[in-house]
């Protein structure tokens, strides 16, 4: 499984859905420009920030797709999203999550849990 680029006009509604059926809502301005999908199977988005840190965010995988096939397109997402982070000259690739599969994945895929309780706080502007 190889992920393309993520290109809005193309891939949109497909990942809104299946972000819908997941019970989170998204919009076409809450993502940032990169991103990669694997057609009918998953996709990832990388946020980059202008520091030396960027954020691997927005991981899901299409409804229905067998345990399997989901694992091995959620990895090359996340690969895609690290490999993209490297060429742009990011440091450090952070994310958060409440799940403890995707610490597991997480850890498979060389990142280190940090731990420890924490809020997750927005405003809106």
């Amino acid at each position: 499984m190889t992920p393309i680029a993520f290109v809005p006009e193309l891939h949109f509604e497909t990942v809104r859905s299946w972000m819908e059926a997941r019970g989170e809502a998204i919009t076409l301005d809450a993502l940032p420009q990169t991103g990669f999908i694997i057609p009918g199977k998953a996709a990832g988005f990388l946020y980059k920030t202008d520091s030396s840190v960027a954020m691997i965010e927005g991981l899901v995988a299409a409804p229905g797709v067998e345990r399997e096939a989901r694992d091995q397109a959620v990895d090359a997402i996340v690969q895609a999203v690290i490999a993209e982070a490297q060429r742009l000259g990011f440091k450090t690739l952070t994310g958060t999550t409440v799940l403890e599969a995707v610490v597991k994945r997480a850890e498979r895929n060389g990142f280190v849990y940090v731990g420890g309780n924490f809020h997750v706080i927005i405003r809106p502007l």
